[in-house]
């Protein structure tokens, strides 16, 4: 994968990942937002995979983490929603 197309890939990513911030401060369509971050995971291990320089893999290293602390925070509530 080009730098360039890496770069276009990470700024989707976090594109998609404002997108679920914004629904998890509003506590809706939380099956949605698990989805997404779980499809979000997968994308940020393939453009890891993609041999970044330092500033790119600091970055996604970043990303990476907002992800799992999302989910973690999703499935949270969910498991609250269902008590």
């Amino acid at each position: 994968m080009k730098a360039e197309q890496v770069e276009e890939r990470i700024r989707e990513i976090e594109e998609d990942l404002r997108f679920c911030e914004q629904l998890l401060r509003k506590e809706a369509r939380m099956d949605l937002i698990k989805i997404i971050l779980e499809e979000l995971i997968r994308e940020v291990r393939e453009v890891t995979e993609a041999g970044l320089t330092e500033a790119l893999r600091e970055k996604v290293s970043d990303i990476e983490f907002r992800i799992r602390l999302l989910y973690h925070r999703t499935n949270a509530l969910l498991s609250l929603q269902e008590e």
